[in-house]
Formats: structure tokens, sequence, C-alpha cells
């Protein structure tokens, strides 16, 4: 009884898969251009394909693109480096999904040059690369780098100078040292443009390692010649204004009245100063005394006088 059931069981599996798979899948699933095109398993104008696409066909999801009746579907630059399937459904029946190639640069017309730009002291120079190698297969010779070169003053562009190269690397020539340079790189194809432009990338460019050993030496002579004439204009002025110079710098006379004179001259009077225990004399009698002192002095000055007018 278990056998029957276990072979029944496998019969309606195999029915529903027949069911499931019943229809061709398409054939020749394949990118052309911009265009991706397939042949139909079946003549049947009412079979409906599905279209959907992965960026990583072994980990990402598959999302959905379209359901269509036609053969074919233009691939938009979104769609680079994707993956494509395309499976057959007519009703509840479906057919295995076909896998194309994934979408490169050659299916879309909006790939751009992968450039680096490489700035040493010494030299000054562009790479560039392919994002994949579709192109270079596809048209080999025909397809080169369009190059452009601006100066930047003031931040304002100059005039754009372009010139067309098949190498993948070219150095920049007669760039003036201390000045603002952009770059920017595009595909010609038969002398056509070809996608999209890269950003442009500015950059100042260096000074040659002569160029600064040149301006140090340089600004080491002006530097010398400026200290050198500095020197001479002052010894210039110290010849010719040395006399006024020197009465500048003469101390100043200054006039002592005559009774500071005196006292200068002839010293204070020799007197015994109270002690700091005796309380008999104010502080103020020192002074007192040297007032008398001076009035006596007057007094003798005023008699020898009138003696000499007698």
């Amino acid at each position: 009884m278990t056998r029957h059931i276990h072979v029944v069981t496998v019969l309606i599996l195999i029915t529903n898969i027949e069911r499931t798979f019943g229809l061709n899948p398409p054939e020749d699933v394949k990118l052309v251009g911009s265009n991706l095109q397939w042949k139909p398993g079946e003549v049947n104008d009412s079979v409906l394909y599905s279209l959907q696409y992965n960026r990583n066909s072994t980990k990402g999801e598959w999302l959905n693109v379209s359901r269509h009746f036609g053969t074919q579907f233009n691939i938009t630059p979104e769609f680079y480096g994707a993956v494509f399937r395309v499976r057959a459904e007519k009703g509840n029946e479906l057919s295995a999904w076909q896998y194309s190639n994934p979408v490169q640069c050659v299916n879309v017309k909006s790939c751009v040059p992968v450039v680096n730009l490489i700035v040493t002291p010494v030299m000054v120079s562009l790479t560039m690369a392919h994002m994949d190698e579709s192109l270079e297969k596809e048209y080999g010779e025909h397809i080169e780098f369009n190059i452009s070169i601006w100066k930047v003053v003031n931040e304002i562009h100059q005039k754009v100078q372009s010139f067309i190269t098949n190498h993948k690397k070219e150095p920049m020539k007669d760039l003036e040292p201390g000045q603002t340079y952009c770059f920017q790189v595009e595909y010609l194809h038969y002398g056509q443009r070809y996608g999209n432009a890269t950003e442009k990338k500015c950059v100042v460019i260096p000074e040659t390692p002569e160029i600064v050993r040149r301006n140090f030496w340089l600004s080491c002579i002006l530097t010398t010649l400026f200290v050198s004439a500095m020197c001479g204009v002052f010894i210039f002025i110290l010849i010719k204004h040395h006399k006024k110079l020197k009465r500048c710098l003469q101390p100043l006379q200054l006039e002592i009245p005559d009774h500071y004179r005196e006292v200068l001259y002839n010293g204070f009077p020799l007197q015994a100063c109270p002690s700091p225990s005796s309380q008999s004399l104010p502080e103020c009698d020192m002074i007192t005394v040297m007032e008398n002192r001076n009035e006596e002095q007057n007094d003798q000055k005023e008699e020898q006088e009138k003696r000499s007018f007698a």
C-alpha cells in the first residue's frame, strides 16, 4: 500500500513539473549593441516573456523588468554590469530561465574612461583605462581618448586645449609651475564623441627642483643686497648728521637753585639730634634748627656787605 502511495506521489510531481515547465525556453539570448535579443522557443503569439535582471547573479536578488510579447529589450545606462534572464509564460505554463552575458560598455553609450592624475615635482601625467575590455575588443584602435586641458586664473577658465591619443599614459608638458590646471577625458569613436566625459580633475602644478633651488638662491641674494643697502644708508646718515646725533645724545644740564647748591656745597649743620626716648622736642625741630641756621648765615652776609660799603 505504501509503495502505491509513493508511485502516485511521483506521478503527481512529474505532472506538475511538466505543467509548470511545459513551454520551451527562449533561445539564443544575447546582447546586440544596446538591445537584449532572443528567439522564441515556440511559435505562438500568445506567449509572454518575463524579463528580470540582477547586478550580482550569484548573491543578489532578481528584480522584475517587464513582461511583454516582443523578443527584444532596449538596454539603458543604469543596467551597466547587470545580467538578464528571460523565460516564456503562457497561463500557468512556464519555461526555464535563459541567461545573458553581463552588460558592458559596448552595450551602453554612457561609459567614461577611468582616469588617474599623477602629480610629482618632476612630471605631471594622466593614465587612462577602460571600465571593461568590450570597447577595445569591438573597435580596436578606432576607440581613442580625447584629453582636454585648461588653465584656471582667479576662478576664470582659460582657453581649452585638446589632443587625441591611443596611449593609456600621457605626460602633460609645457605647464606653468604654480598655476592651476584642469583635465577632462572622453571617448572618441571614429572621431565622434562616445559616452560621457569624466569629471574634471584640477590640480596646482608644483615647482620643479631646479626652480626651487633657483628661487632659494635668488631670495638669499636679494636678502643680502637689502641688508647691505640698509647698512649703507645707516652709515651715510651717521656720517652726515653725527654732530646732531652727538648733541642729542649729550646728557641734560640742569640749573640747581642757589639755596640747594649752598646746602650741597656747605653740608648740613652738625647738631645733636634728640634721642628717640626724649619727648621734649617734636619731630619737626630738626627742620626748625636748619631754618634758624640759614637765617643766621643771611644776617652775617648782610653785616659783611655793610662793612664793605663802609
